[in-house]
């Protein structure tokens, strides 16, 4: 039974998944570029009943813009590392390539750890949170869709909702992602995105710093571009603390089960660890919230991922609230397990995921 990735070779996932095979099934993995596939270039001999991971596509700029162009039909202009652009045409070349993948391999012959619709839906945010609504998952309340700041001052205010994080449809890693509120006259949008005049038009950028802007005119700058990228805006639920830092939680759930959980920890309102925010500890939780709460949060993350039983892992991103009863899955993740040095059962992520997939296909 061969062990089949898609994604990107240089990148540490596939190094990580093929060390875990190695370890795991005595066995070499069968690494399809997106960059080739997407060139057009002959694909390996793949034998029927072979196991296929479809990794994530992201921190290759040659894919990136391989993307782009099958979505838009148009060749990529004026893009720099870093922008934030372009956002609906890569998703729409994404969903048209997973949708090749699974007409040149399709799942009757082969076995997929994700379903290639389920990794569609998880990345369009709005469309995945209205799916875990009605089924009856608890998330933040979502504003209705807004085409520019004015209506979501007004949307706001109809739904008295001071504060929303503002969310690219199609986007992960914190990538555009813009926490904002008002009160009265006065603003504030805390957010990774770095803005940029000097080409003579505004232009959007992600950065490892997280900014607060104040200036209204600014701010309302920046979000027309980031909703015309796509977006949705939810309520603004605040977190509970930890050691005096704000957290939320990061569970891998893989074949059903709560595994692989780290809490994401930061001073500011924005927890992903790219963005130089640290791990805590799991026994300072236990020891403040309960084993109760891990409880609670694990049967949260099952709950999402019974959601997806076509789909063997995921990552779920759980708000604790900061009355420490209440929890909201902010996003569930399809390429939600990068998250290295982490054991459960003396498993990493890599290595587990294979060996739940092989039981399960045994």
């Amino acid at each position: 039974m061969a062990l089949v990735l898609i994604g990107n070779p240089e990148n540490r996932r596939a190094v990580f998944f093929a060390e875990a095979a190695a370890r795991v099934a005595d066995d070499a993995v069968v690494v399809i570029a997106y960059e080739h596939w997407l060139a057009g270039k002959a694909l390996p001999a793949i034998p029927a009943g072979s196991i296929i991971k479809i990794d994530s596509p992201g921190e290759n700029a040659t894919v990136r813009k391989q993307l782009i162009q099958k979505g838009s039909g148009l060749p990529e202009t004026g893009y720099e590392s870093g922008m934030i652009h372009n956002l609906k045409s890569w998703y729409a070349g994404y969903c048209l390539l997973l949708d090749e993948i699974i007409e040149k391999l399709p799942a009757n012959r082969h076995y997929y750890m994700n379903a290639v619709a389920d990794i569609q839906l998880m990345f369009n945010k709005p469309a995945c949170q209205h799916v875990l609504l009605q089924k009856g998952v608890p998330v933040p309340r979502q504003l209705p869709q807004v085409h520019n700041y004015t209506a979501l001052l007004t949307a706001m205010q109809q739904q008295r909702m001071p504060q929303v994080f503002i969310k690219p449809s199609h986007a992960s890693s914190a990538s555009g992602v813009i926490a904002f509120r008002k009160n009265g006259n006065r603003v504030q949008a805390v957010t990774s995105v770095e803005m940029d005049n000097t080409s003579g038009h505004l232009r959007l950028f992600n950065s490892l710093k997280v900014r607060t802007y104040r200036d209204e005119a600014e701010i309302a700058a920046m979000i027309n571009l980031i909703i015309q990228e796509g977006a949705h805006a939810e309520e603004w639920i605040p977190k509970a603390t930890l050691n005096d830092r704000y957290f939320d939680i990061r569970v891998l759930v893989i074949n059903g089960q709560a595994r692989h959980t780290v809490l994401r920890t930061s001073k500011g309102v924005i927890t992903n660890l790219h963005l130089g925010n640290k791990r805590g500890d799991m026994q300072d939780f236990i020891n403040s919230m309960g084993q109760t709460a891990l409880d609670a949060a694990h049967r949260l993350a099952e709950q999402v991922a019974a959601c997806f039983p076509q789909s063997l892992y995921m990552g779920v991103d759980i708000l604790p609230a900061a009355n420490r009863r209440d929890m909201y899955v902010l996003e569930v993740n399809a390429f939600g397990d990068l998250l290295p040095g982490l054991l459960h059962n003396n498993e990493n992520c890599c290595e587990a995921e294979i060996n739940a997939m092989l039981t399960r296909n045994l």
